[in-house]
């Protein structure tokens, strides 16, 4: 076996450029990763010689380490044995840690909640398939989930194979759209319509919040189209704090359709009548 050209390189290469070709090429052939057994075991053992200075030694000269360890005659000095548990130390001293344990696959499903469920969180069981059984599982939600976010349930996914760890529980969360609330952050967002006469004059106007209480607001005389009020700690939970934002009301002011002569004339003598202060 050519050990450089398992790894890509050139017979001159320098102990970096070995280290750095094999990096990239376990990276890329690890078994734990998707890779093939089989050139990994290759790229591994190449490796092996060239990173000792001794075996290096003996390639450089044309001779075979592999065959004088007594694979291919005699027995010599540089015994070589390849085990899995040489490949993970091997590959554990660039960095990469020892591999994850192999296991079961993961399982992902899809969980469809309200804004409602955002803000109280929610319980509720989930079935899933596996090879050759359906699985009962218990979901909660926590208060405060974002839309698209994922909870992964350690342990909880496919365990048909029972030499190999369970796999995990990916459980995507989607929240649908509210038809009046929208949600920006850990504030609820809301349009409150009020009539001219209401924004010019001034009001009492009544907020409903989304776990349905009855808040009474004060609209102020002169308040102006899309002005933005405030109710503090009516809003959605942070997730990890549970504290509330708030709930934010945009006023949209309506203005009614005038058709009758006397009512225009009236209005212009209130117009002519501002005017003049």
């Amino acid at each position: 076996m050519d050990y450089y050209s398992t790894l890509g390189l050139q017979r001159n290469a320098s102990d970096a450029e070995i280290k750095k070709a094999y990096r990239s090429m376990a990276m890329k052939y690890h078994p734990d990763r998707g890779g093939d057994e089989k050139k990994f075991k290759e790229i591994s053992q190449a490796y092996e010689f060239l990173s000792d200075p001794q075996k290096k030694q003996i390639i450089d000269l044309g001779g075979d380490p592999n065959a004088q360890s007594g694979r291919g005659g005699g027995q010599g000095p540089f015994e070589f044995h390849f085990d899995t548990g040489n490949m993970h130390d091997i590959f554990g001293n660039f960095g990469f840690g020892r591999q994850p344990q192999r296991k079961n696959r993961s399982l992902n499903i899809n969980v469809e909640i309200t804004l409602e469920d955002v803000l109280t969180g929610k319980d509720f069981t989930a079935e899933v398939s596996i090879p050759g059984k359906n699985k009962i599982i218990n979901i909660q939600i926590p208060p405060g989930i974002e839309h698209g976010q994922q909870i992964r349930y350690e342990g909880m996914g496919d365990d048909s194979i029972p030499s190999l760890k369970p796999g995990d529980l990916l459980v995507n969360v989607i929240v649908r759209e509210h038809s009046r609330y929208k949600r920006e952050g850990t504030s609820l967002v809301i349009e409150q319509v009020v009539s001219v006469w209401d924004a010019l004059l001034g009001a009492s106007i009544e907020i409903q919040t989304l776990d349905r209480k009855t808040l009474s607001m004060s609209l102020p005389p002169g308040t102006q189209p899309d002005t933005m009020m405030s109710c503090k700690g009516e809003g959605l939970p942070n997730m990890r704090t549970r504290q509330r934002g708030n709930l934010l009301i945009r006023i949209k002011v309506i203005v009614p359709k005038i058709i009758n002569p006397q009512q225009i004339d009236l209005i212009q003598k209130i117009k002519q009548g501002i005017s003049n202060d």
